[in-house]
């Protein structure tokens, strides 16, 4: 196996310009391009961490194998099988999360009781899938349970007054929040005041104060004697059933595995740790499901559930199930997560499709603006970028947030008008921490929460000016280093002869992929170029055959159309390895990053 990595300097980089000048640092060989015309051809190239030959053999695997596990923090053979298994070992003693039995007592006596449950579950599908979550055990266990997910526009998020008042009229005794409450102690407070018990189960930043006899299930807080912090609101709920499945002396279906899953890859959660065995066992589980709800909207969304990974559903069902929330009511998308008839989830899924089309319609045209209004006002040399319009959907104010995050490399804040107030979304890279930087403002916000790299608001709009100006302070402060010009990270050369079966199947049993586990990136050199083409509707993707010592394999570069020209017979390319389904075959194919002409 060839890996190049003997004496490279982990420095070692490679800029893409264009006058091709021929530069060597420490005798290794850097091309450094730089093009008048398109400036922004490429980004720079950047070997992830140099690691000694003495590192890598303590696994006895080939060095490609050695050096991702390095990169994953993965620093032993013990570890190295826990990770590669992901099995019950990483799953966490639910009995462990901070004051779960008191919330499992308060469940268990409201059953005895023959008292109303009601789930309130947040909009998004994290909130959803666990709200599916609580609902299928209780009903399971023989509970009397109603189920409620807050209107996103008419009541935002978390508990509020009027929510509770509803639920006090259908007789619920007791509340159990999903992926919500930690900072609702008022809205807590008027439902004790009425009678009504409540459990938080939530992952956000914790308000450290509740109400007496209110227990607070949340791996995040301060006494947490929990191993694994990074639960999601949807795993949260998994692990508040399987405590409440063991009181009853049942095992927990594994089929709230799989919704547990969606939440999870939805809200970002890190693939590592007991997160990497929820999803790992979702997706398996996900081959041979008979979900009414989750097949109909496979079916839908053309995604193949026997091949399906996190990427998949990141891509087909979330969107379709987030859809719901955004523009209309997520109970639309809770309903289908748990529904047994066949015909109701068909219905359903229609309307999430066409949810889903209109979502992408608006937050389309919304993102064409707020680009534009980046660009006329300069606001990209800010600290962070806010943009407003009085008329965007509040449905997409977190995706138009995402897509300047993501374009410029720093946060971003978008607007819009919401009566006399304004309401608005936040996101940043990794490296910020956006709630803290809102908070920091020292503003009276009407609403707020959220965590590290995402949060929403609501902001008197008189207030609009001072925000801005406030909040671009707050997050200079964080001097956290902009991801605008960030290179390209890749974790080794490869040539194309290492693309062999040994290390495809080690690539396979690294899975799932995703947030904190990422696909490797691999550079390789001198590949040969044949058959190039754009392809999809607007010419907006690049596909070619790249060739090296005989090893030939289909390449496809997502989003590289416009740069087609600049695809020389030979280049040398940053990519991931996938596999691509198509006619029943399953072939392997480079998925192209980057790249220049050599």
């Amino acid at each position: 196996m060839h890996l190049d990595l003997e004496g490279t300097t982990a420095l070692l980089f490679l800029k893409v310009s264009i006058d091709r000048h021929i530069i060597l640092p420490n005798e290794h060989q850097t091309r450094l391009f730089t093009d008048e015309d398109h400036p922004l051809v490429s980004k720079s190239w950047l070997l992830k961490q140099l690691h000694s030959d003495e590192v890598q053999q303590r696994f006895k695997l080939p060095k490609l194998q050695a050096v991702l596990l390095l990169n994953r923090h993965v620093n032993s053979t013990d570890e190295a099988s826990q990770y590669i298994a992901s099995d019950e070992a990483l799953s966490c003693d639910p009995k462990l999360m901070p004051n779960i039995e008191e919330g499992i007592q308060l469940v268990f006596d409201a059953i005895v009781s023959g008292e109303t449950i009601a789930i309130y579950g947040d909009f998004d599908v994290d909130g959803i899938s666990g709200a599916a979550i609580l609902a299928e055990t209780m009903n399971h266990i023989g509970a009397s349970v109603i189920t409620y997910i807050p209107h996103r526009i008419n009541e935002g998020h978390s508990l509020n007054e009027d929510a509770i008042t509803y639920l006090n009229s259908k007789q619920a005794k007791l509340i159990i929040t999903v992926d919500c409450g930690t900072t609702a102690y008022k809205e807590v407070s008027f439902a004790k005041d009425l009678g009504i018990n409540v459990v938080v189960t939530d992952h956000h930043i914790a308000n450290e104060s509740m109400p007496e006899g209110v227990p607070v299930v949340n791996p995040g807080l301060t006494k947490s004697r929990y191993p694994f912090k990074h639960l999601t609101g949807a795993g949260v709920a998994l692990k508040f059933c399987e405590a409440l499945f063991d009181k009853y002396g049942e095992k927990m279906p594994d089929y709230l595995y799989i919704l547990a899953t969606l939440g999870t890859i939805a809200d970002l959660g890190p693939l590592i740790g007991e997160n990497r065995f929820i999803v790992k066992r979702g997706l398996e589980l996900l081959k041979y499901t008979n979900h009414v709800g989750i097949k109909a909207l496979a079916q839908k969304a053309n995604c193949n559930l026997k091949t399906v990974s996190a990427r998949d559903l990141s891509f087909t069902l979330i969107p379709r199930l987030n859809a719901a929330g955004r523009l209309d009511s997520a109970k639309i998308s809770l309903d289908l997560l748990t529904t047994k008839d066949v015909g109701e989830a068909e219905a359903l899924c229609n309307q999430l499709d066409q949810l889903n089309t209109n979502r992408r319609n608006l937050s389309t045209k919304a993102i064409q603006l707020a680009n534009e209004l980046v660009t006329e006002n300069n606001l990209a040399s800010n600290s962070a970028i806010f943009v407003y319009s009085p008329n965007w959907h509040p449905g997409v104010l977190g995706l138009i947030a995402g897509k300047l995050s993501e374009k410029y490399g720093i946060p971003g804040v978008a607007a819009c008008q919401d009566g006399d107030n304004i309401r608005a979304s936040a996101r940043g890279p990794q490296g910020y921490e956006i709630l803290q930087g809102l908070l920091d403002t020292q503003l009276d916000f009407l609403k707020i929460g959220g965590h590290s790299q995402a949060a929403g608001f609501t902001l008197q709009s008189s207030s609009i000016d001072i925000f801005e100006q406030q909040f671009l302070i707050a997050i200079g402060a964080q001097k956290a280093e902009s991801l605008a010009n960030k290179p390209i990270e890749y974790e080794c050369e490869i040539t194309l002869s290492d693309v062999n079966s040994d290390n495809i199947k080690f690539l396979k049993s690294m899975e799932p992929f995703g947030q904190g586990n990422p696909s490797p990136i691999f550079l390789s050199r001198q590949l040969q170029v044949y058959e190039s083409r754009t392809v999809g509707k607007t010419d907006n993707h690049i596909k070619f055959i790249v060739e090296q010592d005989s090893n030939r394999f289909d390449a496809i570069g997502f989003g590289l159309g416009s740069r087609y020209h600049q695809l020389g017979n030979k280049i040398d390319a940053v990519f991931k390895l996938t596999e691509n389904y198509w006619a029943g075959n399953i072939t392997i194919q480079l998925q192209i990053i980057d790249f220049i002409s050599v």
